[in-house]
């Protein structure tokens, strides 16, 4: 049975979530800062065995809400439902890996800089001859749904996208041969291969990717506050440290 504070979403659950928080004073008043994640993007978010979600993304938010004085209550959400539910106000924030795109600025608000910096790449199994895209002679290639890795294929007009729900997934489909490659954040596909997925980078990074967090729209006491604690987490060290211990390097920093 999962934990209390792991709950499990989809677009067609939001609405039973929660009351709506407004802002700061709601969060502070509750008690609890609601941070959506996917819990299917390790390292970044991934279930731990006793049923919370651990990774970067999810000790970023336990900081920001101790920072904020209240408890981080962690979300676990399919990836596509997560502005619907920052929308509805069904979470307070979301500590996702969000990139910033038109249509995402449209429907929430992001913070004034990227918490981490990383890119596009595309990782192909390390049996594999291609070396870029155009290399897989259009077979299937992997990505999760609705994130930017889909968006910049169908743009690119590639000719077969298979989307999935999470990396677990496409890891499966590279493994039995339903994908010939996938494109992930460099980051994302070089802690798989530590972790023994058989994969290598084909070609350099396809283009970069500076993730956001983001929150519903018209909540500026929110947004200040987490402005203040994400600034002091990065003048502190604390955001080094967490990149480090889980993802083998400082990303919290632009690269050169």
């Amino acid at each position: 049975m999962p934990k209390p504070h792991l709950l499990l979403l989809s677009a067609l659950t939001l609405a039973g979530v929660s009351v709506a928080h407004a802002d700061l004073a709601d969060v502070r008043k509750s008690g609890e800062l609601r941070v959506v994640m996917s819990g299917e993007y390790p390292p970044f978010s991934q279930p731990a065995p006793d049923g919370s979600l651990t990774g970067f993304d999810a000790d970023v938010a336990r900081e920001i809400a101790r920072r904020l004085g209240v408890k981080a209550r962690l979300i676990k959400a399919e990836f596509p439902s997560i502005i619907a539910g920052l929308q509805a106000g069904q979470f307070d924030i979301a500590v996702a890996s969000q990139s910033k795109t038109p249509e995402r600025e449209r429907a929430v608000d992001f913070l004034s800089k990227p918490y981490y910096y990383d890119g596009f790449q595309l990782f192909v199994p390390a049996s594999s001859a291609a070396k870029n895209l155009a290399g897989l002679g259009g077979k299937p290639v992997a990505v999760a749904q609705g994130t930017v890795f889909e968006k910049f294929l169908r743009e690119q007009k590639y000719p077969n996208v298979a989307t999935y729900s999470g990396e677990q997934e496409i890891f499966l489909a590279l493994g039995a041969g339903r994908a010939a490659g996938m494109i992930t954040t460099r980051t994302v596909g070089s802690v798989a291969i530590k972790n023994g997925q058989k994969l290598k980078p084909a070609g350099p990074v396809l283009q970069q990717d500076n993730p956001y967090i983001t929150l519903g729209k018209n909540q500026p006491q929110l947004k200040a506050a987490v402005e203040k604690a994400l600034a002091a987490m990065r003048a502190d060290g604390t955001l080094k440290r967490l990149s480090l211990k889980y993802l083998g390097a400082d990303i919290t920093v632009p690269t050169k």
